[in-house]
């Protein structure tokens, strides 16, 4: 369907015998033949004025029929587009909550006894025994220096 121009409160549609590149992206399909073709065909064959391609003699539909509401089979598809979409919805969220279940449980520290030190790997923690038990630690601290006496000290050299 197209607008006939500006400031009119008229529009014209097209009824085309061909494939019509020219009209694409300018005009709206709205509908197309499904049975009549002798009638198509009569009006095809009508003479048409080279210069403007109009029809030398008036054409007038006088009744048509619509087979098909397109509305109905636009609502049955929009239906089942929006259910495989809700589909689509519930499985992404049965994916993501998979997902999140398995990464709390890799997330989750693994215990290993009861009370304190549960999270601790008895396995891990074995220290080989010393060999010598007998004398101090020497595990590479050096002992603190002493600071000497702190506080105001002796005022007698003034």
């Amino acid at each position: 369907m197209a607008n006939s121009g500006p400031n009119t409160n008229k529009s014209q549609f097209f009824i085309t015998f061909r494939s019509c590149t020219y009209l694409d992206r300018k005009h709206t399909v709205f509908g197309r033949v499904v049975g009549g073709f002798e009638t198509l065909t009569a009006m095809e064959n009508v003479e048409s004025d080279p210069k403007t391609d109009k029809p030398k003699s008036e054409i007038k539909l006088l009744s048509t029929t619509v087979f098909v509401d397109p509305y109905e089979e636009a609502d049955v598809q929009i239906a089942a587009e929006r259910e495989m979409e809700i589909q689509r919805q519930k499985e992404e969220k049965q994916q993501v909550s998979i997902a999140l279940k398995k990464a709390k449980e890799e997330e989750a520290p693994k215990t290993f006894r009861e009370g304190v030190g549960k999270y601790i790997n008895p396995a891990m923690v074995k220290r080989p025994a010393a060999e010598d038990d007998s004398g101090p630690s020497t595990s590479g601290t050096a002992a603190k220096k002493s600071r000497g006496k702190t506080g105001l000290g002796d005022f007698s050299s003034w």
